[in-house]
């Protein structure tokens, strides 16, 4: 049997054990990624399961050929919610799916379907990252720092400005540390592949004008907001034009999509083209937005950190 014969059927048994499930396609793939890698690696079944890591994780073509099939034939139907996002719902009208898959593998998607919190699917998702992405890098890029810019701008409405907003999570720290911190650990994590040698530059770039980024923001919170869009603005596009290339190396796709390869490359070198301006507009935008600023003394974070790298070298 080919993979678009068994999967349906992998699909079914979700809704069988949770018939009232309402998630989106991005969920499926990823609560499908999870059975694969809980299956035993002499298990057949895995080989229906063929996975890439691309933008938003594991995913794979032949999930999504299987959930389009399925709601051309009313098994599945799509319903919005009032935020505007497409959730995939069990249709009454085929009746009940019935138990499709073998007791071993029904039992698989059963416990982590049954483990699922429909409105926390997020945290499901970065778990993810943390225990299956081939490369360190990932999770601390996709799930540390990437969702942090959306918390450092909800804690300072358009127009504020204040020098006491703090992260609700820490609060010792101040948010755009943690995003500044998040971004070095993930330079700390690159890929060292050859295939990645031009992004790791690109990136190196990038992390040197975020640091500019957020020193503007902390001195200057009228300028804040701009500053820190267009360091989000460039760090998704770093992300999608990554999440091209992890796909082609050993670790980042299965057999099945061999043939793919030469095809990713050339789609990955074309967007690796386009973010080496991109970041360069970036770098001297930041460049001219720090001229625009008085200069100050160093904050307190700045010279503690000065003050180790001091001690650090005398004590050599």
């Amino acid at each position: 049997m080919s993979p678009s014969e068994v999967v349906p059927r992998f699909i079914r048994e979700i809704y069988r054990v949770r018939p009232d499930l309402k998630v989106t396609r991005t969920a499926i793939h990823k609560i499908l990624f999870e059975v694969k890698a809980t299956l035993p690696e002499n298990d057949p079944e895995r080989g229906y399961l063929p996975f890439y890591w691309y933008k938003y994780g594991p995913y794979s073509e032949v999930v999504e050929s299987s959930l389009d099939s399925m709601k051309r034939q009313g098994v599945l139907r799509e319903e919005k919610t009032e935020t505007g996002k497409t959730l995939l719902v069990l249709n009454a009208s085929p009746g009940d799916p019935g138990s499709v898959c073998e007791d071993g593998l029904s039992a698989v998607v059963g416990r982590i379907v049954r483990g699922i919190d429909p409105y926390r699917i997020g945290t499901f998702v970065d778990r993810i990252y943390w225990d299956y992405a081939p490369y360190e890098f990932m999770p601390r890029y996709k799930v540390d720092f990437l969702p942090g810019f959306e918390g450092c701008l909800a804690s300072r409405l358009e127009g504020q400005r204040t020098l006491s907003q703090w992260s609700l999570c820490d609060p010792e720290t101040p948010d755009i540390d943690r995003l500044e911190d998040a971004l070095y650990m993930c330079e700390a994590a690159l890929v060292e592949d050859p295939l990645f040698r031009d992004f790791n530059d690109e990136f190196v770039a990038y992390a040197s004008g975020a640091g500019k980024a957020f020193d503007i923001a902390r001195m200057d919170e009228s300028i804040m907001r701009p500053v820190i869009l267009a360091t989000q603005a460039v760090a998704l596009e770093i992300w999608y034009t990554f999440a091209g290339g992890v796909r082609i190396l050993e670790g980042g796709h299965d057999d099945y999509y061999n043939g793919r390869l030469g095809r990713w490359e050339q789609e990955y070198r074309k967007t690796l083209s386009a973010l080496a301006p991109m970041v360069s507009t970036y770098t001297g935008y930041i460049r001219e937005s720090a001229g625009r600023i008085p200069s100050r003394e160093p904050d307190e974070r700045r010279k503690r950190i000065l003050s180790s790298l001091i001690e650090g070298y005398f004590s050599i």
